[in-house]
């Protein structure tokens, strides 16, 4: 009789171990289904971003401005244009590409259009890395001046080449205010983590200037008036696979140093995200 008693008691404690198992690994199956849907939306969010704005990704160094350029490239995954090389699909360009075949403000004004060649494919989009840099806001008057067609581009690239043209910058008010007037969406890197073969890059998305511009953190519950007032702020995290980032992460240092490139030809790659 105490056998039975024992091995019913083992018997129980089986089944319920059994079914403790059971509950954690669906526990945990619909963890990751949440994980694995979460990363989805989140990527169809960025590439819809990008399809659909003139989108500025502003961060302090290291944040992930880069990573955050490659990654929504590599979703979109076709041919488009940049002032750095990101991967196989980039074709490298310099931005006094971004003309309008010599017209200015009084042609527009006067009717005197001058037709020109498309120097860009349809749909492909135009990444600006370093913004602050080729076009900082201290220059605004010398840019006024002397690239006056640039501005232009931006504002009627839709409807030339149905894309847009995106910026990074440590400082979002960093880049020439001719450029800052035509986003509509605005991506605050906060910062990145490394898991080996992944990164993951912390944001805040903005979609009205003012608010990026202040940091305005995620409202803690967010209502229609909070949204006309302030725009939607919405954090955000992006899982980056690290072999899919190519680009050279020091590309500066190859265009300034006046060193021997066979130095360096066989480093391995380095990024600084």
């Amino acid at each position: 009789m105490s056998n039975l008693i024992l091995y019913g008691g083992i018997g129980m404690f089986l089944a319920i171990l059994a079914i403790g198992g059971f509950l954690l690994f669906r526990k945990l199956k619909r963890k990751q289904e949440r994980d694995v849907l979460y990363w989805t939306y989140q990527d169809i969010w960025l590439e819809e971003a990008f399809d659909n704005n003139d989108v500025a990704v502003y961060g302090f160094r290291g944040s992930g401005k880069d990573v955050i350029f490659a990654h929504a490239i590599a979703l979109k995954d076709a041919p488009h244009y940049s002032n750095i090389w990101y991967n196989e699909l980039t074709e490298v360009r310099d931005l006094t590409d971004l003309h309008v075949g010599g017209n200015l403000y009084p042609d527009f004004i006067e009717g005197n259009i001058k037709r020109f060649e498309p120097n860009f494919i349809e749909g492909a989009h135009f990444f600006i890395s370093d913004a602050g840099v080729y076009l900082g806001c201290q220059f605004n008057k010398e840019l006024n001046q002397n690239f006056g067609e640039l501005p232009i581009h931006i504002a009627l690239r839709r409807h030339l080449y149905n894309s847009h043209v995106h910026t990074n910058s440590q400082a979002l008010n960093r880049v020439w205010d001719k450029l800052r007037e035509q986003q509509g969406c605005f991506i605050h890197c906060l910062g990145t983590v490394n898991y080996g073969d992944f990164l993951i890059v912390s944001t805040i998305t903005y979609t009205k200037y003012e608010s990026a511009l202040a940091c305005l953190p995620p409202p803690k519950k967010s209502n229609k008036f909070e949204v006309l007032r302030n725009g939607e702020i919405t954090e955000r995290r992006f899982k980056v696979p690290i072999n899919a980032l190519k680009y050279d992460s020091r590309h500066f240092k190859s265009i300034l140093h006046n060193e021997n490139k066979e130095d360096t030809q066989n480093e391995p790659a380095k990024f600084i995200v």
